[in-house]
């Protein structure tokens, strides 16, 4: 079930990707990144210190892996390994 349901969510996102490649404004995608990259780092920061760390990093990562098919890729495989090893985990 989950699978499919995985499946399918990626599908939506090359989809949703190709639709934002074909309609790109260069002013947007310098914000989002830079918007990613930093609610990346306050991921990283707030991981030693207190606050929402592994949330915020992962909106940052979304927002880059929206603007980028390389970060798409490796966002997508860190989720695949992620998911092999949970598991592996809860056997």
């Amino acid at each position: 079930m989950f699978s499919r349901l995985r499946q399918n969510l990626h599908a939506f996102v090359r989809a949703h990707h190709a639709c934002m490649c074909e309609r790109r404004h260069a002013l947007r995608t310098v914000l989002a990144i830079g918007c990613g990259l930093l609610l990346l780092a306050l991921g990283l920061i707030t991981l030693i210190l207190p606050g929402p760390g592994v949330l915020t990093g992962l909106v940052g990562a979304a927002l880059v892996a929206g603007e980028s098919a390389f970060a798409a890729r490796l966002r997508h495989r860190v989720d695949l390994w992620t998911m092999r090893r949970w598991r592996c985990w809860c056997k």
